[in-house]
């Protein structure tokens, strides 16, 4: 028995050129789509950069911000350790004004947790995404920080009333006193850190605009001193 191939209608020579030709067009069609891909995975790499660099930029504000009230800070915490030896000692607590506390907000982060879950941090460079990847580790960090202290200034705002104080009070007063000293330390130490290690090379901005009427009476009470006359002069 003999099986005989069907034979092309016009030679196969044609035929192989013909199917050159198709195959030629699938591999055409094959690599643009996959130029289309790594245009578009560039596309959202680069946008996700650029979100990315915003929010650096709002940590390094923030970051600047707490440097910013470092004075203050500094001065008030040493009234309030005055304030303690008055009342150790039996004195009458003179304080003239308001405690205050740090200006603080929340930078975003948002863009970081989008970009994890997403694929574009798989399209940069590894270097760079462990240069954003520690980035935003120090920045969660000062952020968490930056909630304690506000906690522990808060408590301390009990000290605006100092005429109401109850002798369990101070127990209170004497630990939040001690968490805003070690938070304050350690801010510094982190605020130092984000402004020189983590930057992403960015510099913070300067803010044109004037700050609300809120935030200059929160950064007024803050640095007014509290204490006046002798107990001032001691505490220098």
């Amino acid at each position: 028995m003999h099986f005989h191939l069907p034979k092309p209608l016009h030679g196969w020579r044609q035929f192989a050129g013909e199917v050159g030709i198709i195959v030629l067009g699938v591999l055409i069609a094959l690599g643009f789509e996959q130029f289309v891909e790594q245009w578009q995975w560039r596309t959202d790499t680069r946008a996700a950069r650029g979100a990315l660099l915003e929010d650096v930029d709002d940590n390094l504000a923030e970051a600047s911000g707490r440097r910013e009230q470092q004075q203050c800070i500094d001065s008030r915490l040493k009234e309030l350790a005055s304030v303690f030896r008055q009342h150790a000692a039996g004195q009458p607590i003179a304080i003239q004004g308001i405690i205050g506390r740090p200006l603080f907000y929340t930078a975003s982060r948002a863009t970081w947790q989008i970009a994890v879950s997403s694929q574009a941090l798989a399209h940069m460079p590894l270097s760079e995404k462990l240069r954003f990847s520690r980035a935003f580790s120090a920045y969660e960090n000062m952020d968490q920080v930056l909630n304690r202290e506000q906690e522990a200034w808060l408590r301390l705002g009990m000290l605006n009333e100092p005429d109401e104080l109850q002798p369990g009070d101070w127990s209170v007063l004497h630990q939040a006193y001690a968490e805003a000293v070690s938070l304050n330390g350690r801010l510094q130490t982190i605020t130092d850190d984000v402004l020189t290690q983590y930057t992403m090379g960015r510099k913070p901005a300067a803010s044109e605009a004037a700050p609300p009427e809120g935030v200059l009476v929160q950064q007024k009470q803050l640095c007014t001193p509290i204490l006046r006359g002798p107990a001032m002069h001691r505490q220098r």
